[in-house]
């Protein structure tokens, strides 16, 4: 009888061994709709929440670390700061941080729903569908901005603007961006969503320095170039 506990002693500890050798049988995966959804929300919004929740990451930087190859840029206020002074355009800080919220705000209007649309072998595809907004919409509102700015500029500012009065350039930008801030805070993604179809396969992925297979889509690059398409199309 002790002969026999042994060799069923042995026999589960041999198979609990081949199994932590085989991806498989390590922790399950995330079921591919879930796994896409979490990644959308990552790279359209800098959300790295559900990839934590989803996945067990242990912190913001943990995901970047897994899902990117640089250092991720999060100070958007400067970015966006150093973007508009490279057009030769000065604003005060607080214009900047105003323009920048109006942007940040737009993106967290962003949606999006994936659905398992197909499974063939190794291959399974989620369908992705996008509630972004257009980028005539978003024109209309900068030239809308721009024609309110020069039909404000009265004849006597044009001319001291044209004779190198830099004050009153400010304040016309000022309210320029003003304007644009207002006309983006006032948009809402369309109603008809862009599809994005994401082929996927499990692929390890490092989570908190351990690697677990997960499904993730075969082109990560071509992935996020879509996903923005989609959401400013």
């Amino acid at each position: 009888m002790k002969r026999t506990k042994r060799t069923l002693v042995a026999i589960v500890a041999m198979m609990a061994i081949v199994c932590m050798s085989l991806v498989g049988c390590g922790p399950k995966a995330a079921p591919a709709d879930q796994s896409i959804s979490a990644l959308f929300e990552l790279y359209a919004k800098n959300n790295t929440a559900p990839m934590q929740e989803l996945l067990g990451f242990e912190s913001e930087e943990a995901v970047y670390n897994a899902f990117y190859e640089d250092d991720v840029e999060l100070d958007f206020v400067a970015e966006m700061k150093n973007m508009i002074e490279s057009a030769g355009i000065e604003l005060a800080e607080e214009d900047v941080q105003a323009f920048t919220d109006s942007l940040l705000g737009m993106v967290d209007r962003i949606s999006a729903t994936a659905e398992i649309t197909a499974e063939e072998g190794d291959v399974t595809t989620v369908t992705l569908k996008v509630n972004g907004y257009t980028t005539e919409d978003m024109m209309n509102v900068i030239v809308d901005a721009l024609t309110s700015m020069q039909e404000s500029i009265t004849e006597e500012d044009a001319i001291a603007i044209a004779e190198g009065n830099e004050e009153l350039v400010k304040q016309y930008m000022k309210q320029y961006f003003q304007d644009i801030v207002s006309g983006f805070n006032a948009m809402q993604p369309v109603t008809e969503p862009v599809e994005v179809v994401v082929e996927c396969k499990q692929q390890l992925v490092d989570v908190n320095g351990k690697e677990q297979a997960e499904w993730m889509p075969t082109d990560l690059e071509q992935f996020s170039a879509d996903v923005n398409a989609a959401a400013f199309q």
